[in-house]
């Protein structure tokens, strides 16, 4: 998945959950975008920061830490991928 790709989803969601619509035109509308998924990423590092430094896991618990990682991922918009398929 591409950079753009990913931005995209974002944006989407983004503009899904504030119930949105805009029209970006222009030369500035890559960056526009790029700043506003940007923003959406390090809102999602953060939440993983905080899942990876939760103690209250011990290490058998890291497959939860690593659910909850994917979960910040499907909540942003871009899932798991086929590592996640475990229906």
């Amino acid at each position: 998945m591409t950079d753009k790709e990913i931005y995209a989803q974002i944006l989407a969601k983004v503009l899904i959950d504030a119930g949105a619509s805009i029209i970006i035109g222009g030369e500035d509308s890559n960056h526009i975008i790029a700043s506003m998924a940007e923003k959406e990423c390090c809102k999602a590092l953060r939440e993983i920061r905080r899942v990876l430094d939760d103690h209250a896991l011990d290490d058998r618990d890291c497959f939860d830490r690593i659910e909850k990682i994917v979960s910040v991922c499907e909540g942003l918009g871009f899932g798991g991928g086929s590592r996640h398929d475990f229906g």
